[in-house]
């Protein structure tokens, strides 16, 4: 599984956990034309990328330049600026996550219901590009699962559209609390972690707290904030690795292979059987381990079918979203697990016309044999070739297997 570790000893905003994560190995030219796709008016904004230093440390700086301005919006305008771009789909149900996190904690501080929430900062273009712009991210680089160091709050007051608040701001409060994050004392005397950083982290992080074991560790980068303090780097560190947790909790057998695998499924209740059987040779097409297809009572007591697939961990992501293309579910869920398996090998047997028939037969570490199966296949040619009844096919190639 593909961890992210965010240290955040300084604080956190949006442009500085994009930067860490271009940083980190995200190629800039892939995502710069995935932020092309926002639903935004051509030339409203446009995004700079620079290397730069924070007491000595080498970063990336990401600089959103706001053309044409309209800072205040309702969550369901920028729902719909999310939901209309042409962007990957598990980036655009991260982006509404995180503004809808921020909706409800602007909703509680100020007593409103969360559709009547105005967006002022976090409304405006920059915090925009910069929440899709992670979502973005974070599902090009195929981060599985994030953990989070504690949270500094720095001190001192803020401007903001109801004047001057004091830090942390109500917003950034509210986030923490609900999602239960750990919170550490500095000497930073500015605001050093933002709405928007709260809100993408909270939305993101399943773990707070020291680093975490990793088997390997892939790379690391650093995302610089705006102010450069002579005392500390001003910057968010993210480190890319393998989570030692998923490769531990494979299971050890003397007699059988294991390995982990992604599950991937999703509830259909108004797809065709057409487009069902379709989809499922797409599947299979695009190299899954295994398709099935169940039927299933869904609500309303509606008929519908539950598809689930198997595949490589590092690939679900990318059957996620053939699912969402070939079908008409709105969202493919994807848990992991792990299986022990079988060495599986192919014999072949002459049968009464000389014509051969494969054996798929199953080994154990040791070499005993688990199984042994007609391909159906070929057993199903022979018996219309020669006008044999299948199951009589079918017990000859065992019967002369096991003779041989």
């Amino acid at each position: 599984m593909k961890i992210a570790y965010f240290d955040c000893q300084f604080g956190a905003a949006g442009d500085m956990l994009v930067g860490a994560l271009l940083a980190a190995g995200l190629p800039a030219e892939p995502w710069l034309n995935e932020l092309r796709k926002i639903a935004l008016p051509q030339g409203s904004f446009a995004v700079s990328i620079s290397p730069t230093n924070r007491c000595t440390i080498a970063c990336t700086k990401v600089f959103v330049d706001c053309r044409h301005e309209h800072a205040e919006r309702h969550l369901s305008e920028i729902v719909e600026i999310i939901d209309s771009s042409e962007i990957n789909p598990g980036a655009k149900e991260l982006s509404k996550r995180i503004f809808g996190r921020l909706a409800d904690a602007e909703s509680k501080v100020h007593g409103i219901p969360t559709e009547a929430v105005h967006f002022h900062e976090v409304g405006a273009l920059d915090a925009i590009v910069d929440i899709i712009g992670f979502a973005i991210g974070y599902q090009i680089l195929g981060i599985e699962t994030s953990h989070a160091s504690a949270l500094p709050l720095g001190s001192g007051v803020v401007k903001t559209e109801h004047g001057l608040l004091p830090v942390p701001g109500p917003a950034v409060l509210n986030l923490l609390a609900t999602a239960g994050v750990p919170t550490c004392q500095s000497e930073i005397d500015y605001e050093c972690l933002t709405p928007t950083g709260a809100a993408i982290l909270t939305s993101v992080v399943t773990a707070w707290g020291k680093f975490p074991s990793m088997t390997s560790i892939y790379s690391t980068g650093y995302g610089a904030g705006h102010k450069d303090p002579p005392g500390w780097p001003n910057a968010v560190r993210v480190t890319l690795g393998e989570s030692l947790a998923t490769t531990t909790a494979i299971p050890s057998s003397p007699r059988f292979a294991s390995e982990q695998i992604a599950i991937v499924e999703a509830n259909l209740d108004d797809s065709p059987p057409q487009t069902i059987a379709y989809a499922v040779e797409r599947i299979f097409e695009a190299g899954a381990l295994d398709v099935t297809v169940t039927p299933v009572l869904m609500k309303k007591g509606r008929s519908g079918h539950l598809l689930t697939l198997l595949c490589k961990p590092d690939e679900q992501t990318k059957f996620q979203e053939l699912l969402m293309l070939e079908t008409s579910t709105l969202g493919a869920r994807t848990y992991n697990a792990s299986r022990l398996l079988a060495n599986r090998q192919w014999r072949t047997v002459a049968l009464e016309h000389g014509q051969t028939v494969r054996i798929k037969i199953a080994l154990d570490e040791n070499g005993a044999l688990i199984n042994a199966q007609p391909e159906f296949a070929d057993c199903a040619e022979y018996a219309t070739k020669y006008g044999v009844p299948l199951k009589q096919v079918l017990a000859e190639a065992i019967a002369k297997f096991q003779n041989s």
